[in-house]
């Protein structure tokens, strides 16, 4: 069954980014975001809409991100927080990311279990076939995130490019973005 994978890790991993914080000293501001994405969490769960949380932490990542970085501290002389590790920061954005499309894996999941139960169709079938589908898009994705991830760590190692974080941030998610397309259209083109 995928269906509690797929719940588990949506509410989990926005969650990651906000460790982080936590584990770089920003205890109290950590403890809160993280409770309060739990709690956002928890009440998707029960209206069955679990991306609320996902979006949350990805839009409060990336304003963190935003405000303690780059340019606008460096007018305004002032950051949001210390990042003591920028590169570790933004490459968390992927948790959020990540659980976002989990989150909606879930909910087409839910979708499709309703709709087929209501055919007539056996439920055990069901399961295992939505499970198998589940399984091949995570590893897609996964592959895609794992793709963009080398690209982003050799852009913040590589001392030849002079590339900030944040513009190795943009170029990992878009090649995330180039790199899942293909592969979903090539999977489309499979199955028709």
């Amino acid at each position: 069954m995928m269906r509690p994978t797929l719940i588990s890790l949506s509410i989990i991993l926005p969650m990651l980014p906000f460790i982080i914080i936590l584990l770089m000293g920003y205890t109290t501001l950590g403890i809160v975001i993280i409770s309060i994405i739990g709690a956002i969490g928890a009440i998707s769960l029960l209206r069955n809409n679990l991306h609320y949380a996902s979006w949350f932490s990805l839009i409060l990542t990336s304003f963190i991100s935003i405000l303690s970085q780059g340019y606008i501290p460096f007018v305004f002389h002032i950051a949001l927080i210390r990042i003591s590790d920028i590169p570790l920061f933004n490459g968390s954005i992927i948790a959020p990311e990540y659980s976002l499309i989990l989150a909606y894996m879930d909910k087409l999941y839910s979708r499709y279990v309703k709709e087929f139960n209501l055919k007539g169709f056996d439920k055990k079938e069901i399961e295992s076939e939505l499970s198998a589908l589940s399984r091949s898009i995570i590893s897609i994705i996964t592959l895609a995130f794992t793709l963009s991830v080398i690209v982003y760590i050799g852009i913040t190692k590589a001392n030849i490019l002079s590339l900030n974080p944040f513009i190795a941030l943009i170029i990992f998610a878009i090649i995330f973005i180039i790199i899942s397309r293909y592969l979903i259209e090539k999977i489309r083109k499979l199955e028709s």
